[in-house]
């Protein structure tokens, strides 16, 4: 038998799981000792695991003015800084805090998706356990999630600051069913100032999915959700904007 496989590092690091370094002797890489900190000698699903990300990207912009104007050339850098702590008490809950720190230098127009100095990226609480014979699992706070198509809730990464979320998401899962239901609020980012992100109930999102695997060759899913936002502005109207969305679904591979 090999050695335990290690977690890689993902796009969603609250996901990651290195209780598979509570095993002294797999320590090899450095800082292995503050991916895993141990809570308790008896659980090695008890720990606490540091991470940090940084990417720095520079971009330079030069676009064709098609006869409306000059537009100046601009060379500048995105810069995105996260920082985390994954507490894990035991099996069932878990405990993430992400700050984040973003700036973009040389950037002549900033906007909430380039810049945002330190504040709160994640912070939220997850607890996985039984029901009815499958898995659950609950995660309530700020967290960055997406949900089908990313239409509505994604993650955003291709931006220098991306999309979190004040949230509850429930998950159950027995093969073959899966269902999802959800309730947001997006976050908003400031510009300027620190730990003043914030979200507000003029603008939320949220429904449930219901999916079964291994219906005839393919996949069934469906789902209904809610699309909530106040003060919405159009070319020719504005108010409040309410949209209901039902979906079925079925897709698979025909031989």
């Amino acid at each position: 038998m090999g050695l335990p496989a290690r977690p890689t590092i993902g796009m969603n690091r609250w996901q990651e799981d290195w209780s598979v370094l509570a095993d002294p002797s797999l320590r090899t890489q450095p800082f292995d000792n503050l991916k895993y900190i141990p809570l308790s000698p008896d659980d090695p699903k008890s720990y606490v695991s540091l991470g940090l990300d940084l990417r720095e990207r520079f971009e330079t912009l030069n676009a064709a003015a098609f006869g409306v104007g000059g537009i100046p050339v601009q060379n500048y850098l995105l810069d995105r800084q996260y920082i985390h702590a994954d507490i894990r008490p035991n099996q069932n809950w878990q405990i993430f805090i992400q700050l984040q720190n973003d700036y973009a230098p040389g950037k002549s127009i900033i906007t909430p998706a380039d810049r945002d100095p330190l504040d709160l990226a994640q912070g939220f609480v997850t607890y996985t356990g039984g029901l009815a014979e499958g898995e659950v699992k609950v995660r309530v706070g700020r967290q960055e999630m997406a949900f089908d198509l990313q239409r509505f809730v994604s993650i955003r990464d291709g931006p220098n600051v991306r999309q979190a979320y004040d949230a509850a998401w429930f998950d159950w899962e027995k093969d073959p069913w899966r269902i999802i239901s959800f309730w947001s609020e997006p976050v908003i980012y400031v510009p300027q100032g620190v730990f003043n992100d914030y979200s507000n109930g003029h603008f939320q999102y949220g429904g449930f999915r219901v999916e079964r695997r291994d219906v005839g060759p393919g996949h069934l899913s469906a789902y209904y959700s809610r699309y909530d936002l106040d003060n919405s502005h159009f070319l020719f109207a504005s108010g409040r904007e309410r949209r209901n969305i039902f979906d079925v679904h079925y897709a698979g591979d025909y031989r």
